[in-house]
Protein backbone atom coordinates (compact mmCIF):
# COMPACT_ATOMS: atom_id res chain seq x y z
CA UNK A 1 0.00 0.00 0.00
CA UNK A 2 1.51 3.38 -0.81
CA UNK A 3 -0.46 6.05 0.46
CA UNK A 4 0.26 9.66 -2.23
CA UNK A 5 -1.38 13.61 -1.73
CA UNK A 6 -2.28 15.63 -4.80
CA UNK A 7 -1.60 19.09 -3.84
CA UNK A 8 -3.57 20.26 -7.05
CA UNK A 9 -7.00 18.53 -5.23
CA UNK A 10 -6.00 19.14 -1.76
CA UNK A 11 -6.24 15.26 -0.86
CA UNK A 12 -5.20 11.50 -0.73
CA UNK A 13 -5.12 8.83 -2.74
CA UNK A 14 -4.36 5.15 -2.08
CA UNK A 15 -2.75 3.16 -4.71
CA UNK A 16 -4.70 -0.24 -3.89
CA UNK A 17 -7.92 1.71 -4.59
CA UNK A 18 -7.14 4.40 -7.40
CA UNK A 19 -5.89 2.80 -10.21
CA UNK A 20 -4.49 6.18 -11.66
CA UNK A 21 -3.19 9.25 -9.72
CA UNK A 22 -3.00 12.97 -10.54
CA UNK A 23 0.30 13.89 -11.95
CA UNK A 24 1.23 16.21 -9.02
CA UNK A 25 0.65 13.41 -6.41
CA UNK A 26 3.55 12.22 -3.74
CA UNK A 27 4.14 9.75 -1.54
CA UNK A 28 3.40 10.27 2.27
CA UNK A 29 4.39 7.54 5.02
CA UNK A 30 1.46 6.13 6.92
CA UNK A 31 2.86 7.89 10.01
CA UNK A 32 2.82 11.04 8.53
CA UNK A 33 -0.81 10.21 7.05
CA UNK A 34 -1.98 9.66 10.66
CA UNK A 35 -0.37 12.68 12.11
CA UNK A 36 -2.32 14.77 9.77
CA UNK A 37 -5.80 13.03 10.48
CA UNK A 38 -5.53 13.37 13.92
CA UNK A 39 -4.14 17.36 13.59
CA UNK A 40 -7.62 17.68 11.42
CA UNK A 41 -9.64 15.58 13.87
CA UNK A 42 -7.78 18.67 16.34
CA UNK A 43 -9.14 21.53 14.25
CA UNK A 44 -6.59 22.29 11.83
CA UNK A 45 -7.20 21.98 7.92
CA UNK A 46 -4.97 20.44 6.17
CA UNK A 47 -3.43 22.32 3.05
CA UNK A 48 -0.52 22.17 0.55
CA UNK A 49 2.29 23.92 1.87
CA UNK A 50 4.84 26.16 -0.37
CA UNK A 51 6.55 22.87 -0.81
CA UNK A 52 3.80 20.65 -2.07
CA UNK A 53 4.17 18.63 0.87
CA UNK A 54 0.30 18.52 2.71
CA UNK A 55 0.55 20.56 6.09
CA UNK A 56 -2.27 20.50 9.32
CA UNK A 57 -2.55 24.89 10.27
CA UNK A 58 -5.44 26.12 12.70
CA UNK A 59 -8.00 27.87 10.11
CA UNK A 60 -8.32 31.67 10.16
CA UNK A 61 -10.38 32.98 13.02
CA UNK A 62 -11.43 36.24 13.54
CA UNK A 63 -11.27 37.72 16.62
CA UNK A 64 -14.32 36.56 18.67
CA UNK A 65 -13.41 33.07 17.44
CA UNK A 66 -9.61 33.27 18.89
CA UNK A 67 -11.05 34.85 21.90
CA UNK A 68 -13.45 31.87 22.52
CA UNK A 69 -10.74 29.42 22.00
CA UNK A 70 -8.61 31.23 24.65
CA UNK A 71 -11.25 31.15 27.11
CA UNK A 72 -11.78 27.44 26.78
CA UNK A 73 -8.05 26.89 26.91
CA UNK A 74 -7.79 29.13 30.00
CA UNK A 75 -10.29 26.69 31.83
CA UNK A 76 -8.34 23.79 30.66
CA UNK A 77 -4.77 25.08 31.85
CA UNK A 78 -6.42 26.14 35.03
CA UNK A 79 -8.27 22.67 36.03
CA UNK A 80 -5.06 20.48 34.43
CA UNK A 81 -3.18 22.71 37.39
CA UNK A 82 -5.74 22.70 40.07
CA UNK A 83 -5.30 18.81 39.46
CA UNK A 84 -1.45 19.00 39.82
CA UNK A 85 -2.22 20.44 43.58
CA UNK A 86 -4.68 17.96 44.48
CA UNK A 87 -6.82 15.68 42.08
CA UNK A 88 -10.58 15.85 42.91
CA UNK A 89 -10.59 12.43 45.02
CA UNK A 90 -8.10 14.50 47.22
CA UNK A 91 -10.13 17.40 47.48
CA UNK A 92 -12.88 15.44 48.16
CA UNK A 93 -11.68 14.03 51.20
CA UNK A 94 -9.80 17.39 52.05
CA UNK A 95 -13.05 18.93 52.73
CA UNK A 96 -14.33 16.06 54.89
CA UNK A 97 -11.24 15.55 56.48
CA UNK A 98 -11.27 19.63 57.19
CA UNK A 99 -14.95 19.40 58.66
CA UNK A 100 -14.08 16.81 61.17
CA UNK A 101 -10.54 17.92 61.90
CA UNK A 102 -9.26 19.46 65.40
CA UNK A 103 -6.65 22.69 64.12
CA UNK A 104 -3.82 21.35 64.14
CA UNK A 105 -0.59 20.59 61.03
CA UNK A 106 -2.45 18.26 59.11
CA UNK A 107 -5.23 20.82 58.84
CA UNK A 108 -2.36 23.43 57.57
CA UNK A 109 -1.64 20.98 54.91
CA UNK A 110 -5.38 21.11 53.59
CA UNK A 111 -5.46 24.31 54.26
CA UNK A 112 -2.52 25.29 51.77
CA UNK A 113 -3.96 22.98 49.22
CA UNK A 114 -7.04 24.77 49.36
CA UNK A 115 -5.78 28.04 49.41
CA UNK A 116 -3.25 27.20 46.47
CA UNK A 117 -6.74 25.84 44.19
CA UNK A 118 -7.94 29.07 45.16
CA UNK A 119 -5.33 31.08 43.82
CA UNK A 120 -5.40 29.21 40.41
CA UNK A 121 -9.58 29.86 40.25
CA UNK A 122 -8.91 33.82 40.87
CA UNK A 123 -5.84 34.16 39.14
CA UNK A 124 -8.16 32.02 35.99
CA UNK A 125 -10.85 35.07 36.21
CA UNK A 126 -8.50 37.36 36.06
CA UNK A 127 -6.95 36.09 32.59
CA UNK A 128 -10.60 35.44 31.83
CA UNK A 129 -10.76 39.57 32.24
CA UNK A 130 -7.53 40.03 30.13
CA UNK A 131 -8.80 38.12 27.57
CA UNK A 132 -11.98 40.33 27.24
CA UNK A 133 -10.30 43.42 27.41
CA UNK A 134 -7.65 42.30 24.69
CA UNK A 135 -7.13 43.31 21.01
CA UNK A 136 -7.35 40.54 18.18
CA UNK A 137 -3.53 41.42 17.91
CA UNK A 138 -2.67 40.63 21.64
CA UNK A 139 -5.24 37.34 21.66
CA UNK A 140 -3.01 36.15 18.71
CA UNK A 141 0.59 36.40 21.02
CA UNK A 142 -1.41 34.98 24.00
CA UNK A 143 0.10 31.83 25.37
CA UNK A 144 -2.53 30.53 28.34
CA UNK A 145 0.34 28.12 29.53
CA UNK A 146 2.47 31.31 30.51
CA UNK A 147 2.83 31.65 33.87
CA UNK A 148 3.17 34.86 33.69
CA UNK A 149 -0.45 34.95 33.18
CA UNK A 150 -0.80 33.06 36.59
CA UNK A 151 1.35 34.60 38.95
CA UNK A 152 0.70 38.24 38.37
CA UNK A 153 -1.42 40.12 40.19
CA UNK A 154 -1.36 37.00 42.69
CA UNK A 155 -1.18 39.49 45.60
CA UNK A 156 -3.65 41.94 44.81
Amino acid sequence: MSLHYSPSRNTFFDDRVHATLPDDSRPVTAEEHARLLDAQSAGKVITPGNDGEPTARRPAENGEQLRARLIKATKREAARRIDAVAPLWRQINDWRDLCHMPPGEQRTAIEGRLDAINAIRAASNRLEQQLAGMTARQLAKADIADDTYWTQGAAA
